[in-house]
């Protein structure tokens, strides 16, 4: 059957080479698919229990891949001054605006969330770091800010005050590292001069420059394919010997890679090797082809020497594909079996690595048996004269052949003790395996990614990032002052540490505010007793701060608590032992109902190390039991079996031990290259048994058989693996990127030890323990339809394991003059309750009475809310006073001290006690501090609008109500704002308020009520709901409710 398909294929030759063709310019319309993208959530072992603590943080918080920049000045001075500050200012807006950054966890000292608390014996402040304008007094103040606020010390400044810094995370997954990291680098070196210099790095520093480094493989892979041409040039002095192999082992690329692209799956630093792999494995296979022809062919000439060169070379063809397809697709099962195995690893990128390898083995085998025949019967057949040159005459690798028989034949047990020697020294080797995860130490000392490291590490708490989460049972645990207890104590104790350059947590906000609300005393940098207390302080913060201030250590229901801990060091030995020491610390410290996950970009490291040691022991016992089990179904021999995984073994311990004394890190790309070793490896003792038994069963005589296999079988083996290791070689010239350089040493290794194995250990076990199944005729051995048939299903069995109306009736001005004016009353009673949505869905749901009156001269307004609920913010009340000539007041009532508090009044940008709503919202804006104009008319639900632009009309009228721009779409009828859209200073669209339920609370004076405002606020996916259950307009309010008398009286 085997020999009527290749027939077939000869005299349908152009059929044959067509098809091929046309699947390969699919593939290769395919390839521009791929792209090389290091995604860390591919590399992760997701069953560690500290990856899930990184997953948990990151849901939570937010926090995952952080990014670390440093801003100073090019003399090594002061970064406290105007020219550094305004650039750290710059900077933050641009890296804002990038797509992948998560904006609402960038930090420095002009981000929004970055607040100074602070407070005299009347007031607590809580205002921006960094005042605008940008200019001495500014920068002034900012050194003092720093000061009192121990928090920022090392991570916004450094200690010394030489270095700003900005923090931010950004988003992982398909898209990659470089993309995203690229932009940043391009502000960066926008922003660099002669005066000021900017450092980076963090884990996707280091990520994007992996996949800046892995695309080295387009320079490469070219060198890869000369040296390999070269070899086969070597070996067969042909041109055909060149360029067969070469175009066999190119289409089987362009195959691999386009299936990877057809199925959009990424390359990474760690299968973008995989080209060179499939290359010469491919090329390896034709390299049998081609040698077995050439015999065939000169086996055909001396035996009919009347044949026309052409009838002899269909002959040669058909005859030594017969011969060598059995053994050629059973050494390729068994391989792309190998790899495939690798779906077994919890770490998807090595399962891809398997997969898609495993595919191009067998697309390379489809390729061989097709194109390759059909190519070869359109090709002029070899002159006999240059054919007996090339082939007969006596070279070095004849030589090498004969001597190498001579040898096993007379020094077998020489040779045994020889190996078992190398595999005991090997066996020494692996004591001293050096375990290491650290993506730093991918690259060279002198790059410039790891001098800025180093840089920001000296300066800064440093670079790398552990979060230990704390997790409640239920809402407000984190409130508690014995869960904050236990908080603190694990970060006094994570800082005696070593590498660990500061902890911080909600635990040192909520002590500054309690020391802020002492005026600054240092006997109160402690902890509040009561958990009333700390709800109220929490309360009094989001009264002047913004709703995401604290989204990096609390959650939406404080329930999860997260404290962060800067550390220099990425070494995963080092992180296995801090998150060790962590866990121990909190054993036995943590109240009930209270649970801790440690995650972070440190654990995950020591994640993959411990993972990657239990798998890859897995992983190696696994290939080599397929392949114990494909030899004992090939050649239905158990010795068989034992053969073939002997050489396996000692290339195995060989890898390992040189990994040990050599220092070449284990780690997610170099565990890939055990497997490789051993899926290319068993090709070499399978070619060398099928021809070692074809040749005894030919000639009968062992040393005959074995000096022939060695001529043929062994030196086509020669050439694959001179081929393989050559190829791999070149990754060696990838200078100061380790991945490239260890992958080589360990493959080139690999191959010669394989390859030595296979040559001259197997020989000699056979020698000294004869096996009957090289020397039975009774018992035929599989056809190959069924050998090839088992190792598939052996195969199987491992694997399945809007329109613009210009009709313009108003001005913009009256318009927002009216839109003003439209929902202000002279007084007010209401009951409303608020809902704080989280961008998790997480919510927090508050209670209130409220009031309000306009003052004598009808323009500033007076606002009370009283909390009512939840209990531990009750009777926590706020009065806010607008007053035209002076400083709006803002008073707070604080049960837990029970005496009232005057906070900053000059902000109107703040959050409204934690909603995503700002006192200048609450309050309005003012028209005429605005620039107004009006844009159209547009139908907006049941409503007719006029839609209107709003911008400042000055510098301090934006920085005061923290918007760059507004549109409005106005109510025609009641002027009542329906929607309206608020854009952040870089332009940003910031918010939306949407307003319904309108009712008209004021008939004579046209006066109207939203009863229900929904805000969303687009950068942080977090909402407000304000409905208003009741409202009441005109009711002669008392002015007692004015007062602070009346916010001490608690009902």
């Amino acid at each position: 059957m085997l020999r009527s398909s290749i027939a077939f294929i000869v005299r349908r030759k152009f059929l044959v080479i067509a098809a091929i063709t046309l699947l390969t310019i699919f593939f290769g319309t395919q390839v521009r698919n791929l792209k090389i993208v290091i995604d860390p959530n591919t590399m992760l072992p997701k069953s560690h229990l500290n990856v899930v603590g990184t997953n948990i943080a990151e849901s939570l918080f937010g926090s995952k891949h952080v990014v670390v920049i440093g801003v100073s000045a090019a003399d090594g001075g002061s970064a406290l001054r105007p020219e550094v500050l305004s650039v750290v200012a710059r900077m933050s807006t641009q890296m804002a605006d990038i797509p992948g950054v998560k904006r609402h966890t960038l930090m420095s000292v002009s981000a929004d969330k970055a607040k100074s608390i602070s407070g005299s014996e009347t007031e607590m402040r809580v205002e921006p770091m960094l005042d605008s304008p940008i200019n001495a007094a500014a920068a002034a103040q900012l050194g003092k800010h720093i000061a009192d606020n121990p928090i920022y010390q090392g991570t916004l400044v450094s200690t010394d005050g030489t270095v700003a810094s900005i923090s931010f995370a950004i988003k992982s997954g398909q898209s990659g590292f470089r993309e995203i990291m690229d932009k940043v680098q391009a502000v960066v070196e926008k922003e660099s001069s002669s005066t000021i210099t900017i450092n980076s790095s963090g884990a996707p520093v280091f990520f994007a420059a992996v996949e800046r480094f892995a695309q080295r493989m387009a320079f490469l892979f070219p060198i890869a394919l000369l040296l390999i041409g070269l070899i086969h040039f070597e070996a067969f002095r042909t041109v055909q010997g060149l360029i067969l192999p070469l175009v066999t082992a190119l289409l089987a690329v362009i195959w691999g890679l386009g299936i990877m692209g057809a199925a959009k799956v990424p390359m990474d630093a760690f299968n973008a090797t995989t080209p060179i792999l499939i290359l010469a494995v491919a090329a390896g296979h034709a390299v049998q082809i081609l040698k077995r022809y050439y015999e065939e062919y000169d086996r055909t000439t001396l035996a009919n020497p009347d044949d026309a060169p052409a009838v002899a070379n269909e002959k040669a063809i058909i005859e030594s594909l017969t011969k060598v397809a059995p053994v050629m697709l059973t050494a390729g099962f068994v391989a792309a079996l190998g790899f495939f195995s690798l779906i077994t690893f919890d770490v998807a990128t090595i399962r891809t690595f398997g997969i898609f390898t495993g595919v191009g083995i067998l697309s390379a085998l489809l390729i061989e048996l097709t194109f390759i025949p059909a190519l070869r019967s359109y090709l002029p057949a070899p002159p006999k004269a240059k054919q007996v040159s090339a082939q007969e005459s006596r070279r070095l690798w004849d030589r090498l052949s004969d001597a190498v028989a001579t040898t096993v034949l007379a020094r077998r047990k020489t040779i045994v003790m020889a190996f078992l020697l190398i595999g005991a020294i090997s066996s020494g080797g692996l004591l001293f395996i050096n375990q290491e995860n650290s993506t730093k130490s991918y690259f060279g000392k002198n790059l410039p990614v790891r001098q800025q490291d180093r840089f920001l590490n000296n300066k800064m708490a440093g670079t790398n990032t552990l979060y230990v989460v704390f997790q409640g049972d239920r809402p407000d645990r984190m409130k508690e002052p014995a869960v904050l207890k236990v908080i603190e104590e694990a970060q006094r104790y994570i800082e005696t540490l070593p590498d660990v350059g500061k902890t911080v947590s909600i635990v040192d906000l909520i002590k500054q505010m309690n020391r802020s609300m002492n005026a600054g005393a240092a006997q109160f940098n402690v902890l509040p007793a009561s958990q009333d207390m700390v709800s109220q302080y929490l309360l009094l913060y989001s009264m002047s701060g913004q709703p995401t201030d604290f989204d990096s250590y609390i959650d939406y229901e404080y329930r999860n608590a997260n404290l962060i801990v800067w550390m220099k060091n990425d070494s995963s030995k080092y992180a296995a032992s801090i998150v060790t020491s962590i866990r121990d610390h909190l054993q036995t410290r943590l109240p009930k109902g209270i649970s801790v996950q440690i995650g972070g970009s440190v654990p995950q490291s020591s994640a993959l190390s411990e993972t990657l040691v239990h798998g890859k022991i897995l992983n190696i016992s696994q290939m080599i039991f397929v392949v114990f089990v494909a030899g004992i179904v090939i050649f239905r021999s158990l010795l068989a079996g034992i053969y073939l995984i002997v050489p396996l073994l000692v290339t195995v311990l060989v890898n390992f031990g040189v990994m040990g004394v050599t220092g070449i890190p284990l780690n997610t790309p170099n565990s890939v290259a055990s497997a490789m070793a051993i899926g290319i490896g068993a090709d070499y003792a399978i070619y060398i048994l099928y021809r070692m038994r074809e040749e005894l069963q030919r000639l009968g005589d062992f040393d005959l058989a074995l000096r022939e296999t060695l001529r043929t079988a062994g030196k086509a083996v020669v050439y694959v693996a001179t081929a393989i290791a050559g190829g791999y070689s070149v990754l060696m010239l990838s200078f100061n990127f380790y991945v490239h350089i260890w992958f080589g040493i360990l493959i080139v290794m690999s191959m010669v030890v394989s390859a030595l194995s296979a040559l001259i250990l197997v020989p000699a076990l056979l020698k000294a323990f004869p096996p009957n199944f090289l020397s039975r005729g009774v018992r035929r051995p599989l056809s190959p339809a069924l050998a090839s048939t088992a190792v598939v299903l052996l195969a199987l069995g491992v694997v399945m394991s809007h329109q613009s109306a210009q009709a313009q009736e108003l001005k913009a001005d009256e318009i927002m003059e009216r839109n003003y004016q439209a929902t202000r009353v002279d007084n007010s009673l209401s009951e409303a309750t608020f809902r704080l949505i989280s961008s998790s869905g997480q919510e927090r749901v508050r209670k209130t009475f409220g009031a309000t009156k306009l003052q004598l001269d009808g323009v500033g307004n007076r606002r009370v809310i009283r909390f009512l609920s939840p209990s531990d913010v009750r009777n926590t009340t706020t009065l806010l006073v607008e007053n035209a000539a002076n400083e709006d007041e803002i008073w707070v009532y604080l049960p837990a001290l029970k005496k009232p508090r005057r906070l900053a009044g000059n902000n109107k940008k703040s959050s409204f006690v934690g909603t995503d709503l700002s006192y200048g919202d609450l309050v309005g804006h003012k028209p005429q501090n605005w620039t107004h104009k009006f844009v159209r008319q547009e139908k907006l639900a049941t409503f007719t609008t006029y839609v209107v632009e709003s911008v400042p009309k000055s510098p301090d009228i934006a920085v005061d109500s923290g918007y760059s721009k507004r549109v409005s779409w106005i109510d025609k009828d009641s002027f009542v704002a329906i929607k309206v859209d608020f854009y952040d200073p870089a332009g940003t669209l910031l918010k939306t308020a949407d307003s319904s339920e309108l009712k008209q609370v004021d008939i004579k004076n046209r006066k109207w009520q939203p009863m229900l405002v929904q805000v969303k606020n687009h950068q942080t996916n977090g909402s407000t709901i304000v409905k208003m259950e009741k409202f009441d307009a005109n009711t002669k309010v008392s002015d007692e409710y004015f007062s602070v008398r009346y916010l001490e009286k608690e009902k």
